[in-house]
C-alpha cells in the first residue's frame, strides 16, 4: 500500500485528537474530583449514583419534615403549658368563689378575673405556627375560635417521617377548647365553655358555694385532658427525636456511598493528566518531524 502524504497528515491529526480528548477528560476528572462526569463514562457505576442520589435525596426531605413537625410540636407544647397556667388559676378562683361567707362583691371581682382568663385562652386556641393555626385542624388558615364558637375542625395533619410511615403533628383543638361529643351521644363542655359557665356562676347573687364547687371538678376533668395531651405531645418529640438521629446517620452512610461511587481517586488522577500530558506532547513533537520535510525546503 502507497502511503501518502496525506493519509501521514490524516493520521497526526487522528492521533493528535484523541491525545488531546483524553487530556481533556483527564484535566476534567481532577477540577471536578468525580470519576464520573455523564452516564457514559461508566453506565454501571452511574446507576448505582443515580439510586444513592435518590435516595439520599429522600432522607433529606425526611429530615426537613421531620424538623418542621418538631418545631410545630413545641409550639404546641408551649400553648398547651400556657393553657394548663390558666385553668390552674381558674380552680384558684372557684375554690375561693365556692366560700359561702364570701360576700358577692368579692365574688363579682373573680368573674371579671375568670372572664379574663376566658379570654386568654381563646388567644391560646388562636396560637400560630408560621401562618398556620395549629388547633384548627386542618382548617389551618382560618380562625379556630371566634370568641363565640368555634370553627375549626377534628381533621388531623400527618408528616412522612420515614418511607411509609407517617406521624400526625397537630392536635385538634375542639375537644379540649370547646366541646366535644362522647360515645353515649352527649356533649361534654372544654375549657373556654367550662370557664364561661364558671364566671356565670359566680356573677349570679343566687348561687351558693356548693353550686360554685361543682365547677371545680369540671376544671379538674379539662385540666387533666390538657396534661393528657401534652405528655403525648412529649412522646411524639421523643419518637421523632429518635426518627431524626437514625435518619442523620442514614444521610451519612448514604453520602460516604455515594462519594465512593463518583468521586475521583485524586492521586490516580493527577498521574493520570501526567501522563495524557506527556502523551500529548510526545505527538505533538512526533508530528513536527514527520511533517517537516515540504517542497519549500529543496527548492534554492
Amino acid at each position: 500500500m502507497r502511503v501518502t502524504n496525506q493519509m501521514i497528515s490524516n493520521n497526526l491529526l487522528r492521533c493528535i485528537h484523541t491525545n488531546l480528548s483524553e487530556l481533556e477528560r483527564a484535566q476534567d476528572r481532577l477540577a471536578s474530583g468525580r470519576e464520573i462526569r455523564r452516564p457514559s463514562d461508566d453506565p454501571v457505576r452511574a446507576v448505582i449514583a443515580m439510586g444513592l442520589r435518590a435516595g439520599l435525596g429522600e432522607t433529606v426531605q425526611y429530615q426537613s419534615n421531620i424538623q418542621d413537625a418538631l418545631s410545630w410540636l413545641e409550639v404546641t407544647e408551649g400553648a398547651l403549658a400556657g393553657a394548663i397556667e390558666v385553668l390552674q388559676r381558674a380552680r384558684d378562683l372557684a375554690v375561693q368563689g365556692a366560700t359561702d361567707t364570701l360576700p358577692q362583691e368579692s365574688r363579682d371581682a373573680l368573674k371579671k378575673e375568670v372572664e379574663q382568663l376566658k379570654e386568654q385562652l381563646g388567644t391560646i386556641a388562636n396560637s400560630v405556627y408560621g401562618d398556620r393555626y395549629i388547633f384548627g385542624g386542618t382548617k389551618t388558615h382560618k380562625t379556630p375560635y371566634d370568641g363565640s364558637t368555634w370553627q375549626g375542625n377534628g381533621g388531623e395533619i400527618k408528616f412522612a417521617i420515614a418511607p411509609k410511615v407517617e406521624m400526625q403533628v397537630n392536635i385538634p383543638g375542639m375537644e379540649l377548647f370547646w366541646e366535644k361529643q362522647t360515645s353515649e351521644g352527649q356533649t361534654v363542655k372544654g375549657a373556654i365553655q367550662v370557664l364561661d359557665e364558671l364566671a356565670g356562676l359566680l356573677g349570679d347573687s343566687g348561687k351558693t358555694g356548693s353550686d360554685i364547687s361543682s365547677m371545680i371538678g369540671e376544671i379538674d376533668r379539662v385540666l387533666d385532658s390538657f396534661i393528657s395531651t401534652r405528655g403525648e405531645i412529649g412522646a411524639r418529640v421523643n419518637r421523632l427525636e429518635m426518627s431524626l438521629a437514625r435518619l442523620e446517620q442514614t444521610g451519612f452512610e448514604q453520602t460516604d456511598l455515594l462519594s465512593r461511587a463518583e468521586d475521583a481517586d485524586i492521586a490516580r488522577a493527577i498521574i493520570d493528566l501526567k501522563n495524557r500530558e506527556n502523551a500529548y506532547r510526545v505527538t505533538l513533537a512526533a508530528g513536527a518531524r514527520i511533517i517537516m520535510p515540504t517542497l519549500i525546503d529543496f527548492l534554492r
